[in-house]
């Protein structure tokens, strides 16, 4: 039987990933899944399930109850076993933020992301592999990992490439970031190059997701939006609709671990305006790139573009699901890999 350890998989992306994972794995092959107690919503017909607390000492001790029972185990959330098994193990890292610090990154938060990369680090060796989503990744996890594993890029998607929904006809004064607003996504600095141009007198339709966990920044776009600024902030939605009214996508993130969003907007056949940072060639060719720290800059090449039409971005990530499926069933090497 197979192990997938979701121990620390509960919210965002890394649930996504996992609900495709299981759909796909269903019927294939048998399998367990240890749960973060705190999912809900996860289907999980076909498989035995183990909860689990999200707990070091937990999880330890699920490892010595049952860590022989299983053939192969996948640990989905980042840390590796905190036993080293007798069985063939890979470790899915998918969080670029405990490994790379950024600016906007609060005190706090860069102490707790030191913390859980020494965590993992300290374990490393008990995962015979670290499968990662982009070169990008590889870089930025190898010196920190340092031998103790293997690396192999093994990117997937929590979305379908074909349920995108279709383009229509393209709105080329239309841009669109598809994001909550966590800190490192950068929406104060995108807000302020609309503040920009609206001060220019141009006014370019902005769309955004943004929650009411932020209202300090839903604040701010209510006044730019008495000021005269085109912007619709559509609160959690999906992104298939926004993107097929918009030519352009604007990314203006930090940092990212993988950048779904600007695939989902390259498959929806927008022009991606992106950030210049390493993340983003990891995936798309962007049609053009600013400077995240700059609201001018943002602003200058918003200006530019807005009302031209642009070639749509293309993809340079293969969705490559059916490899990770062939170890977890077949036991089938992962190609690719880096020492």
């Amino acid at each position: 039987m197979i192990l997938i350890d979701a121990t620390y998989v509960n919210v965002g992306g890394g649930i996504g990933l996992l609900r495709r994972l299981i759909n796909e794995l269903r019927g294939r092959a048998e399998f367990a899944l240890l749960r973060d107690i705190r999912v809900k919503d996860l289907d999980t017909a076909g498989c035995q399930v183990f909860d689990a607390v999200p707990d070091h000492f937990a999880r330890r001790r699920f490892y010595q109850a049952h860590g022989r029972e299983f053939s192969r185990v996948l640990c989905f959330g980042n840390v590796p076993p905190l036993l080293r098994l007798p069985v063939p193990t890979a470790t899915y890292f998918h969080n670029l933020l405990f490994c790379e610090e950024y600016p906007q990154q609060s005190a706090h938060d860069r102490r707790i992301a030191r913390l859980k990369m020494a965590y993992i680090r300290h374990y490393a060796r008990n995962t015979d592999t670290f499968l990662v989503q982009t070169a990008n990744m590889v870089s930025a996890l190898q010196p920190i990992i340092a031998g103790r594993a293997q690396l192999a890029v093994q990117p997937f998607f929590a979305f379908s490439r074909s349920a995108i929904e279709s383009a229509g006809p393209r709105q080329w004064n239309q841009f669109a970031y598809v994001s909550e607003a966590h800190p490192h996504k950068n929406h104060q600095r995108l807000l302020g190059a609309w503040r920009l141009l609206l001060a220019r007198g141009l006014r370019p339709s902005l769309h955004l997701t943004i929650t009411s966990a932020y209202p300090a920044l839903l604040a701010e776009i209510s006044a730019l939006q008495a000021a005269g600024a085109r912007i619709t902030n559509h609160g959690y939605a999906p992104p298939g609709p926004i993107y097929a009214q918009c030519g352009y996508q604007i990314y203006p993130s930090l940092v990212e671990s993988f950048g779904l969003g600007l695939i989902e907007a390259a498959d929806a056949q927008c022009a991606v305006l992106a950030a210049d940072r390493p993340y983003v060639r990891a995936v798309v060719e962007p049609f053009a790139v600013f400077d995240p720290y700059s609201p001018e800059s943002i602003a200058d090449l918003v200006a530019r573009c807005s009302g031209h039409p642009a070639p749509a971005s293309i993809t340079k990530v293969q969705d490559d699901l059916a490899g990770l499926l062939a170890w977890l069933s077949e036991g089938t090497p992962f190609q690719g890999l880096q020492t």
